[in-house]
């Protein structure tokens, strides 16, 4: 079997995958040091909030809505805040239940 046969190892493969998403989520979304300055100011004020369960989905929908600020027609990034949203609303619906 030729070297260009065989399966390659999960690091190969998690390299490969790496590079890529690298490249593309700075062409998408802009310098990471940006990016990661405006999550930390918004996450701040979403620490605030005292259920645990709920600032971490509000610290997701934080991320996505600074990806969204660099790149509102990334629709990705629309679904994932209301996926997110949606998240919200089933815990708060389990709780009542």
């Amino acid at each position: 079997m030729a070297d260009s046969d065989r399966p390659k190892s999960l690091l190969e493969q998690f390299d490969a995958a790496y590079a890529n998403v690298t490249l593309d989520r700075r062409d998408v979304y802009g310098i990471p040091e940006d990016t990661y300055r405006r999550i930390a100011a918004m996450r701040a004020i979403v620490d605030e909030c005292p259920d645990p369960q709920i600032r971490e989905i509000l610290g997701m929908v934080v991320t996505k809505v600074v990806r969204l600020v660099q790149t509102p027609d990334h629709l990705d990034s629309w679904v994932d805040v209301a996926g997110y949203a949606r998240c919200g609303v089933m815990l708060l619906n389990d709780r009542n239940s």
